[in-house]
């Protein structure tokens, strides 16, 4: 029996040229919450930009935050893994030394910028919609709790570019190319996977009754975790190999999962791939 739905947001729920969660959406998610089934987000977005997204829903429904670095469940802290302090400063000023890159260093409150140009300051506070403290120097943060860093490039990423942050930083963090602008860093080990298991142990639920839906590859390890990952259509050819089905939509799925478990046909509903 189905007792979570975890979504991937940028590119799953928020579908290309999207920046809002659709009423509809909330609606389904209401109605899973009726049918006894928690909906929970689990994308690289911060926790306060996830919770007003789902408004009016808030902390009724859990959330998987930063690639997995933070989980929270009714307002309060269940699991984080904050990242190493010496190799956080040296990534921090190795980008903050790059001519046209970018960074940020999220807590699970804000996330700290020391932009180059106005319009990265912008693009997080008013399109992303984060919430942005901006600091005069990369030491005035070092003792904070840092969950993830995001480096941005305007122009997209060169290979070379990805090899050089792989090979000096992929041994002390987990490094993922997350979209074409941006490359997210998190504790090594840490992903989506993590922070969901975290999640299904504290609320005792099977990993064979969860569902999870993807498209990219910071969501590799929570589709390959749980008993039923489900990905986009429009998901990377690796991201659906690893699903029972792919979907055009969330809304889509949802709406047909609401109808079998109404007429009782939720188990022919998962046996049909």
């Amino acid at each position: 029996m189905i007792q979570l739905i975890a979504s991937d947001m940028d590119g799953t729920l928020l579908l290309p040229y999207t920046s809002q969660v659709s009423e509809q959406a909330k609606r389904q998610i209401d109605r899973l919450i009726q049918h006894g089934i928690l909906f929970c987000p689990a994308s690289g977005r911060q926790y306060l930009n996830l919770k007003m997204l789902f408004e009016p829903l808030g902390d009724r429904i859990p959330y998987i935050c930063e690639n997995g670095a933070a989980v929270l469940l009714n307002g309060e802290v269940v699991a984080s893994a904050p990242m190493e302090r010496g190799p956080s400063e040296e990534l921090l000023r190795d980008v903050q030394g790059q001519d046209g890159y970018e960074w940020q260093a999220n807590v699970i409150d804000t996330c700290y910028l020391q932009p180059k140009k106005e319009a990265y300051l912008r693009l997080l506070r008013d399109q992303v919609k984060n919430h942005v403290t901006v600091v005069d120097d990369i030491a005035s943060i070092l003792d904070q709790p840092i969950l993830k860093i995001s480096v941005y490039c305007e122009e997209g990423f060169s290979q070379e570019y990805l090899d050089w942050i792989q090979g000096k930083y992929g041994r002390v963090f987990q490094v993922l190319q997350t979209s074409p602008n941006f490359i997210d860093a998190t504790a090594p080990g840490i992903s989506k996977g993590w922070g969901m298991e975290q999640l299904a142990r504290h609320l005792q639920i099977p990993f064979a009754d969860i569902v999870a839906i993807g498209d990219h590859n910071n969501d590799r390890e929570i589709l390959s975790l749980v008993g039923h990952p489900i990905a986009m259509q429009n998901g990377l050819p690796e991201i659906q190999a690893l699903a029972e089905r792919t979907v055009p939509s969330v809304e889509v799925f949802l709406e047909e999962l609401l109808q079998a478990l109404e007429e009782g046909r939720e188990e022919a509903f998962f046996s049909r791939q």
